[in-house]
Order: C-alpha cells, then structure tokens, then sequence
C-alpha cells in the first residue's frame, strides 16, 4: 500500500506540472524600420528605425508572440508606440516573462566648409556641434559649404550669431539672424546658434568653430604592384603636389595630378591604368619614398615597397600525372617527394595536407573510390593557346556510382575524402598560401552546358534551367585552408569579414564549341590587408556543391593568369 501510494502520488506530481513552454515575441514589425532583431535569451525586441520614422509616434505593422500566450497590452498592427524609451510586455503561458522593445534611430549629421579638419563633433545631448578649421583659416570668413543636423527632410531656418555692425575696423560686435541657403560664409569668432524644422518642431543647435594646426604630411601609402595610392593633408597653404623616388635616388620626380578636397589630397602614382605592359609604371618589389609639398614647404617622406606580380604553379594546366595508366588523374606534375603539412580543425581532427607541389586538385579521388574510370576532370589537348606540351583542364559533370551528382571542377586546394552512405558529400580544403593583391583573373574557358537535370535543396527549383558554369576568386585572410563538408553543408561565407577579395563568373552561355577569353575583376573589401590565402575554383556547374546541375555539361578552362596593377 506504501508503494502504491508513492506511485500515486508520483504521478499526480507529474500531471500538475507545467509544461517547458515560453511565452516570446516570435515577430514584430513596425513602419520605417530598417531591421528588427528578436532576443530569446534577453528577451527583448531591437529595431533600427530609419530617419524618416518619429520615434514617439511609431507605427507597429504586425507582430506575433508564441501560440497560447497572453499579454494585456500586446501591441498589435496599428498599434502607436512611443519608443523614445524602452517599453516592457509581460508576456503569460503558465508563467509571466517580460519582454523589453525598444527602438534605435541612427541620424546622418554633417558639417561642411572650406579648410576643414576632420569630421565636426555633435554632442546630442546638448545640441552642440565643434567644427574644426586650418589654423590658416580665418574665423571671421568661414565657407559653410553644407550642413545636416536633424533627419532627412529637416530643414535649417535660420542661424543667429554676433557680428560686426560694419565693415569698419573695430566695429561693435551686435546680434544678427540670417536667412540660411548653403554654400554662405559666416562670422564664426563667436558662437552661432541654428534654428532647425522638423515636422512642425523646432530645435536650436550651437556650433564653435575651432582653429587646428595642420602638419603637412602623408597619411597613406597603399602600394600595389606598379602604382601607389595615397592620401595627405595639408593646411590649405599654397598648391599642393606629390613628389616620389626610388629609394637611394637623389633625384625626386614631380606628380601635380593629384584631387584636392578642402584639407585632404588623394593621388594614383604614376596614374592611368597601370596594367598594361606598355604603362607607365612604378617597379614591381621596389621600396620607394613620397612626400607632399607646395612651393614653400614639403612634408617629411614616407617609405613603401610595391607589391610582386605572383602566380600560381600550373595556371595553365599543362601539367598532369596518373599513378598508373588509365589511374585517377591529379592536376599537378608528379611529385617526387611531398613533405605533408599536419593542420588541425575543430571537429575533425588533424588534416595531413600536401607540400608546395600540390596546388590544384579536383573531386577525382572520390569519384575513383570504387573503381577507375569516373574522372570528372581530365587534361585535353584542345586547348585555348597552342604550343609543346600545351594542355587544358576538361570539367564534366556527371553521376557517380550510378546516383550521386558530381560536377567537373578544379580548386586550389584538396580533395580529403568522399561519404557515399548516409549524408551524401565531400570534405575539401579550400585554399592555397598566397600574399600578392591582383587586379583580375584571365583566362579562357568554352562552354557546353545542358539543361539542370539533378536538383536537391535548396535549388529545387532549378531544374529544368540551363546549367551555369562558375569561375570564382577569393583572397582571404584565413590561418589556414577553409574545410568544406559538403554533406553537411559547411561552405565558405563568400562574403565574411575574413574575405579581402572577390570575383566571379558565372554564366549559362554556350560558346559554340571555342574558347573565350575572360577577365575576372577582383573587387576588394578592404584594400588596405595581406592576403594569406588564394581560392580559385573552376566547375562545370554552378550548384554543384548542393548536387544540382546537368549531367553532360562539359567546360574547358585554360591558361589562366593573375592581372596586376
């Protein structure tokens, strides 16, 4: 009887209690928002407001909380906010939970006149904004050129400031208000207020003008291969031009076309395009030195070293071997010996990749797991450029082991190993070391592509489509190569913070059966950093990393080549 009460009571324990279920905020919504982000763990609701909203009148569009949940005074579409400080919702589902949403406004604020220093400073809470002028610029003549002090269609009235009564040398300071319509110079000895509308309100800012030494000099060298661009300052004294030479040259050489921005100075040394062999050129590997000067003065020089016109072992894919005749192919020679660089990576273990001699690589060795014969990428000697031992690289996408789609491809980096139970996929490392900073990726590449008749998720859609070839560069500041797990869907973020340049190709054109030259642009997310590493990929079809494409699309790729400028 004692057990059975236990049990009774264990189980009448259990009914009463309540279930794991938490009342959210699972949508929200609200008129000239720029983004929303929804905390579960804080609980709380962020939006970014445009500035065009008025943040203590917002409009909520819709929202949304967990199926089953209460709240008294949940806004709902329609509902008006004040957002000016946060707002808390207790949300109920067996228990309460406080929600918080609240609201940002980023507002874009500027002031613009001749000789200015740097950005003005706004101190928000108090309407005060500092500018800073040349110490050559006088306070009693200051070309205000543009400003913006409140959101998007705010307009400046007026602006009231003290003023000599006249023209004449030590004239009584008295007040006066203008009018204001930019560009219009102004008095700025004293302190200024600016009378400012917005949607019937009215706010009054104060501007200080602040005289600042500027030291001429260079505040930039961004050297590339055969040009250098760079940004100086000066005081507004004088006309501004650059000078630059060779390192342990005595003799300096004059560039007066240089854009001048009230203060600031920005130049492409030796200017024009640069990539071109037949150019004016800076020397590729050369320290050099550059300085800012007028005619009365000129700043102290600054060093810089031009970057190298580097390549990638076997870009014209003329080298190739075979363990054994009618073997899996390899897109590099024959190594005679390969020294394995050992890389560890979360999750996987440790990674024995190969030595300097082994560049490219392609899905081969996982196509050939079960037999040989199933190459997807393979030299041919129809070729783009003619010449002894010229080859290219064949891509052809195909089905391996009777169900699994393969595209035809050719990477920097290589190929670990395929999963051909279960999740479906490829670990590859993506990747070869790699420091210079081209212009572009040439080439040549013909096409035959065929209509997508394998298509898995996400690109289910795409059947039926034209097959799409890609050829894509990335110059990345990775540690080490990228692991990519295909099977689980792993892939590189080919727009992260770690990716300094990107280019691609992608197009379902059928050239006819030649080949087409190609330029590749590089556009660089930040100029200014090393690469560690270079991806370059070419594949026969564009989604093949999610098995969707078309079987017997065939592309050639050849002599490709890193343009620099």
């Amino acid at each position: 009887m004692a057990v059975a009460c236990l049990l009774q009571s264990c189980l009448i324990g259990n009914d009463m209690s309540y279930p794991r279920i938490r009342a959210n905020i699972t949508s929200f919504e609200v008129e000239n928002q720029e983004s929303v982000t929804i905390d579960g763990n804080s609980r709380t609701v962020t939006i970014e407001l445009d500035e065009h909203a008025d943040i203590s009148a917002v409009t909520v569009v819709s929202s949304s909380m967990t199926e089953g949940a209460a709240c008294e005074d949940f806004p709902v579409a329609g509902t008006v906010l004040d957002l000016t400080y946060p707002k808390k919702f207790v949300l109920s589902i067996y228990q309460d939970y406080e929600w918080t949403v609240m609201a940002n406004q980023t507002i874009e604020r500027y002031v613009r006149c001749d000789n200015q220093v740097g950005e003005a400073y706004f101190n928000l809470k108090d309407k005060e904004v500092t500018l800073y002028v040349s110490d050559v610029q006088s306070l009693t003549d200051i070309n205000i050129t543009a400003m913006k002090l409140e959101p998007d269609g705010s307009n400046i009235v007026s602006t009231t400031g003290y003023e000599p009564e006249s023209d004449t040398p030590g004239a009584e300071y008295v007040e006066k208000t203008r009018a204001c319509t930019f560009p219009m110079k102004l008095n700025c000895v004293l302190e200024r207020t600016f009378t400012v509308t917005d949607n019937g309100e009215t706010t009054v800012w104060k501007m200080t003008v602040v005289q600042k030494k500027v030291d001429m000099s260079v505040t930039k060298a961004n050297a590339w291969c055969y040009h250098v661009d760079v940004e100086a300052v000066y005081d507004g004294n004088g006309t501004p031009y650059m000078e630059y030479r060779q390192q342990g040259s005595e003799d300096w050489l004059r560039f007066d076309d240089v854009e001048v921005n009230g203060l600031d100075i920005t130049a492409s040394i030796p200017g024009g395009d640069t990539s071109s062999e037949t150019a004016d050129r800076l020397s590729a590997g050369t320290a050099y030195e550059i300085r800012v000067c007028t005619e009365d003065a000129q700043s102290s020089p600054v060093s810089f070293t031009t970057g190298t016109p580097d390549q990638l072992p076997n870009m014209g894919f003329d080298e190739w071997y075979q363990t054994d005749p009618n073997s899996t192919w390899y897109p590099y020679p024959l190594p005679e010996s390969i020294d394995s660089v050992h890389i560890w990576y979360p999750d996987y273990g440790t990674v024995s990749s190969a030595g300097v001699t082994r560049i490219w690589d392609s899905a081969n060795p996982g196509l050939n797991m079960i037999g040989s014969g199933n190459d997807a990428t393979a030299p041919s000697e129809f070729v783009a450029v003619s010449g002894s031992g010229k080859m290219a690289a064949r891509l052809e996408s195909k089905k391996a082991f009777g169900t699994m789609f393969a595209a035809g491809n050719i990477l920097t980096g290589q190929f670990l190993k395929a999963t051909i139970s279960g999740n479906i996929g490829a670990d590859l490392l993506w990747g070869t070391s790699f420091s210079a900073r081209p212009k572009s990726l040439k080439g040549y590449y013909c096409y035959s592509p065929v209509e997508i008749t394998e298509a898995k998720s996400p690109y289910e859609d795409k059947k039926g489509e034209m097959d799409k070839l890609q050829i894509l560069v990335l110059l990345t500041d990775w540690d080490r190569p990228f692991l990519v797990q295909t099977a689980s869907q792993q892939f590189v973020d080919q727009f992260g913070d770690d990716i300094i340049a990107r280019g691609t190709i992608e197009s379902d054109a059928d050239t006819g059966g030649e080949y087409v030259e190609f330029d590749c642009p590089l556009v660089y997310n930040d100029d200014t950093r090393i690469p560690k590493y270079a991806v370059v990929i070419a594949c026969a079809s564009l989604y093949g990393d999610y098995f969707t494409g078309g079987v017997g699309s065939v592309l050639y790729v050849d002599e490709f080549e890193f343009v620099y400028d």
